[in-house]
């Protein structure tokens, strides 16, 4: 806004949000009285971008500045709930509730600067990791054995990227509702994270878990590995896997939503991961056995407990058919797990296992791509990165097996 309020003033303004509406920022300037009113209109355009640019540093600051606290509840209300699943919703929840806004709640937004930021950032690294009370029996018995006290456990690098991420994510929005100029963010270091090594099967270890499988009686926890293992499935597509999701006649299932669980909502069923995440993954007649037995027993328990049996058509549900906690296969897994020897792999390492598996036996990333809903073939290549080097080496195999007939003579019958 550029306004004439006498011969030579002149008042210029622009608009901001504040946290209950949107307030007037504005400068009167007078020039002097030998400059044409043209020359004067271009003056105060340039004291208009002066004005603007000492707001964004900082110099000028609103009447009623927006705190962080006051615009993590706006971001969480008009962005993150409206467009985020509700695992995302109750992730950023937590990292602004346990510590982002105890410690940074009450500053003005505006004030937020690269050395603040920083400085939380680096406190976290010795913040104190959340851990399980240990009942008072146990700290006795411990005590009378005089056992040496574990240290405290500290946030790991990967949670402190995760508040970082989250204060990023936070502050870019501001920047794109006007709020701030720039992100003072991105002047802060990401906090480095080593990575895991996947802890994955191979053929022989698939091998023997099949075979330990067998044995096992409880047939929801045979289908909620086996679905894992052979087809690449996500916990959640797991426990949202229903006998009308598959295509007997074709031998697939389609996978179009997944269970989600959050202390706020309890369990419910809602989209994949992605929109990639749905999918129709092609069965191996051995799954396609599976499954049929599991269609048998569902009609058997519907016989046998009448009212009691609860129909939901979830392949993986309790004895009654009623829906699982989502985390329930995974413990199963891990007890499971720990008495046949793959200790360390997790439920998730199943799925990992399964795309390790197809890359050893010369698919490609694409078709891999596809069947674990991944976006793109570069998602899959870049996690997958220990199985594609395992195909270099045999590249490598094969371009020695060139020089080894190279090395043989010319009549060599075997060349």
């Amino acid at each position: 806004m550029i306004e004439k309020r006498g011969p030579n003033s002149w008042r210029v303004g622009f608009q901001t949000p504040v946290s209950d509406g949107r307030k007037w920022i504005r400068r009167t300037v007078t020039f002097p009285s030998g400059l044409s009113e043209s020359e004067q209109r271009d003056r105060a355009e340039l004291e208009l971008a002066r004005l603007k640019v000492d707001f964004a540093d900082g110099a000028i600051v609103t009447d009623n500045p927006i705190t962080v606290a006051e615009f993590a509840r706006l971001w969480i209300d008009q962005h993150v709930r409206p467009n985020c699943s509700a695992d995302t919703l109750k992730n950023y929840s937590y990292f602004l509730d346990s510590r982002i806004l105890p410690a940074l709640g009450e500053m003005q937004l505006q004030k937020l600067n690269p050395v603040v930021l920083n400085r939380f950032i680096v406190s976290l690294r010795s913040e104190p990791a959340r851990t399980t009370a240990i009942p008072a029996a146990d700290r006795v018995r411990a005590a009378d054995r005089d056992r040496p006290a574990a240290p405290a456990r500290v946030l790991s690098d990967r949670t402190v990227r995760h508040y970082y991420d989250t204060l990023s994510y936070m502050l870019e929005k501001a920047v794109q509702w006007e709020y701030l100029a720039r992100n003072p963010m991105k002047k802060v270091d990401r906090p480095r994270v080593q990575k895991k090594r996947l802890k994955v099967l191979d053929d022989d270890q698939a091998v023997r878990l099949l075979r330990c499988l067998a044995d096992e009686p409880s047939l929801p926890f045979r289908c909620a590995v086996l679905l894992a293992l052979l087809c690449g499935l996500r916990l959640g597509e797991v426990g949202a896997l229903r006998l009308q999701d598959i295509n007997w006649a074709d031998c697939s299932i389609d996978v179009s939503r997944a269970l989600h669980q959050t202390p706020a909502t309890g369990a419910f069923y809602g989209p994949t991961k992605s929109a990639a995440g749905m999918r129709v993954v092609d069965l191996p007649p051995g799954m396609m056995a599976l499954l049929e037995e599991t269609r048998q027993l569902h009609l058997e328990a519907q016989r046998l407990l009448g009212d009691r049996w609860q129909e939901n058509g979830l392949i993986v549900c309790s004895w009654d058919g009623k829906p699982l906690h989502k985390d329930t296969p995974s413990k199963w897994w891990r007890e499971f797990a720990d008495r046949h020897g793959f200790e360390g792999v997790r439920f998730h390492d199943l799925r990992h296992s399964h795309a390790t598996i197809l890359f050893a036996n010369n698919l490609d990333a694409v078709a891999i791509a596809t069947r674990m809903g991944h976006a793109s073939a570069d998602t899959t290549l870049r996690i997958y990165a220990h199985a594609v080097r395992r195909r270099d080496r045999e590249s490598a195999q094969a371009m020695q097996a060139l020089i080894d007939r190279a090395a043989r003579p010319a009549d060599d019958p075997d060349d």
